[in-house]
């Protein structure tokens, strides 16, 4: 199944767009919990005051949070480990919602096409982890052409570590589980 201006995408992709989309939306139910947990207040209004949060903006605003409620140091630090998962996915998270989707340059895998419509000054960079600043190196290809089995292990990885998170949070009683 193709859609219009998305020829190269299958019923798959579709298919693990939503997953990753829906995965994103978990992670954020769940901050909205720990929020609502945090300051004895229903669910129901921390959703509508942060209904208009994007996902870095609900984990900025967890983060003020439990650093203002005093959560103990190790617990705040632990909470943001778990929350950097989604966020190292919050490119694709992104794209997937702002864009259309052309072939990629490797075989059987897709990218957005913005790539394509770029004028030619401009080019995305990304650093690499331990380069010293300033020094960026151009591997925008690399970075933002997805196959099927990389969206997969993305869903799984999210998954994965959103039962973690779910578990971890149950431990420290810093969630009701509503998430679980």
């Amino acid at each position: 199944m193709t859609h219009p201006g998305n020829e190269c995408l299958t019923e798959r992709h579709l298919t693990l767009f939503g997953a990753i989309v829906q995965w994103f939306a978990s992670y954020e139910a769940l901050m909205q919990e720990i929020m609502a947990d945090v300051v004895g207040a229903d669910v129901a209004c921390i959703r509508l005051l942060t209904s208009g949060l994007n996902f870095g903006e609900k984990r900025a605003a967890l983060h003020n949070l439990l650093r203002h409620r005093a959560i103990p140091l190790h617990q705040c630090e632990r909470v943001q480990t778990f929350l950097r998962v989604p966020d190292t996915h919050s490119s694709l998270l992104h794209d997937i919602l702002h864009s259309t989707w052309t072939p990629g340059k490797s075989s059987g895998s897709v990218q957005p096409d913005w790539i394509l419509g770029l004028p030619p000054a401009v080019k995305p960079v990304h650093a690499e982890p331990d380069a010293i600043p300033g020094n960026f190196i151009e591997r925008y290809e690399d970075r933002v052409s997805y196959t099927l089995d990389a969206l997969a292990e993305t869903v799984e990885v999210l998954a994965e570590n959103h039962a973690r998170f779910s578990a971890y949070l149950a431990e420290i009683r810093l969630s009701h589980g509503w998430s679980t």
